[in-house]
């Protein structure tokens, strides 16, 4: 067993990071500046616009969520279970949002590493008593919940490469990783969770490994009586095999949208539209809906051009939430003629509205433009804010 500090040490790595679904970018960090001049000038929505025009809300079968994510800073006195995190339960309820999927991280030190570390008892992060309050307070203000334990490699490497040389290997990381996601099985079902997500862009192996894959599954549903979904990494959800021992396939939508700054409407929609029709083919196939269990855009110039873009990793960011806003926009226009889509999870909104960990141009739309899209396609307030209680 390797020593609480060894977690420690990784959990310090994703203290200040926000991941996304091409951590593959690996080292060569530069942090983004949110001090450049701004190329937007548009301010954050006021109470008479609290809600963008041109935006009916999304069909009622659709899912209206928000990726919730723990803050590790102040030694995550403020993330999750914590009193400002019920505070922000509040405001996410009055956005219109009514289901939240929560993160617990597992952590490797390598991509080679044959062993998932759990949280265990790292104060700062998403510890089983942490998610346990978080999940009760989700619940106490009318919130669906969706619990999402995701694997985080050391120094931002994507899970996707994780590779072995042999069979053995394989056998005994996918034996710790079982173990690990078993204990999130029995914590969901404990806390009466909605949806269990089984893994998140595990790429390298779907398909290799589909017979441990099919056995988890089953080992899980003997405990876990909820739904379960697998988020797949937006270019490869056609290639999972195993869709069908699932109960939704799910996607981790963050395709090229643009090849430069300054694209428009209509040929960002194209491009969506493009995307969903592929997705729709794989609906169609396997007899599943879709749940989007992530989708964002970074508030930056090149928010449509590298929708995966890690916001520490972007030299020279300069702050645009029109283009964050666009995205949103034209998201949620494609969306609501889809009826196979029963689902979407915006990344990301922050426990504690402090947040320092992303700086203005990184995912949240909390005060931003795009906050007014999400208000109005989830038909939240939109009127003068309500005190929370």
């Amino acid at each position: 067993m390797r020593s609480l500090a060894t977690v420690a040490g990784f959990c310090i790595v994703v203290c200040g990071c926000s991941r996304k679904a091409m951590e593959r970018e690996g080292a060569g960090d530069t942090n983004a500046s949110d001090t450049n001049a701004p190329t937007s000038s548009a301010a954050p929505p006021t109470t008479q616009d609290r809600c963008a025009p041109g935006i009916t809300p999304l069909p009622a079968h659709i899912q209206r969520g928000m990726c919730l994510a723990h803050n590790y800073q102040s030694a995550g006195s403020r993330g999750y279970g914590s009193p400002t995190s019920r505070a922000t339960l509040r405001e996410l309820r009055e956005l219109g949002v009514d289901w939240v999927s929560l993160t617990p991280f597992g952590f490797m030190e390598r991509l080679d590493e044959a062993r998932v570390h759990p949280i265990g008892g790292y104060r700062a992060g998403e510890t089983d008593e942490r998610m346990r309050r978080e999940i009760a307070q989700a619940k106490a203000v009318g919130l669906h919940v969706v619990l999402k334990p995701h694997l985080w490699i050391v120094r931002g490497k994507w899970r996707g490469n994780i590779t072995f040389e042999d069979p053995k290997t394989w056998q005994q990381w996918f034996d710790s990783y079982e173990r690990w996601m078993l204990h999130y099985a029995d914590l969901a079902q404990a806390e009466g969770i909605d949806i269990l997500v089984i893994g998140v862009e595990l790429r390298s192996t779907e398909s290799k490994l589909e017979k441990r894959w099919r056995r988890l599954i089953q080992r899980v549903r003997t405990r876990f009586q909820g739904e379960l979904t697998y988020s797949a990494n937006w270019d490869d959800a056609s290639a999972v095999p195993w869709w069908d021992a699932l109960d939704y396939i799910g996607v981790q939508f963050y395709p090229p949208l643009s090849e430069g700054p300054g694209a428009d409407l209509a040929s960002v929609g194209s491009v969506i539209e493009g995307r969903l029709d592929e997705l729709e083919s794989l609906s169609k196939r396997v007899n599943k809906s879709v749940l989007f269990t992530e989708v964002g855009y970074r508030s930056d110039e090149d928010a449509l051009v590298r929708p995966h873009g890690w916001p520490e990793r972007t030299a020279g960011a300069r702050l645009d939430e029109s283009a964050q806003a666009l995205g949103y926009r034209a998201f949620v226009q494609a969306i609501r003629r889809r009826p196979w889509v029963s689902g979407v999870y915006w990344w990301k909104w922050f426990t504690d509205p402090d947040t320092v960990e992303e700086g203005r141009v990184g995912f949240s739309p909390r005060s931003k433009l795009a906050e007014s899209i999400v208000r109005a396609a989830y038909d939240g307030n939109c009127g003068a804010p309500i005190d929370p209680p």
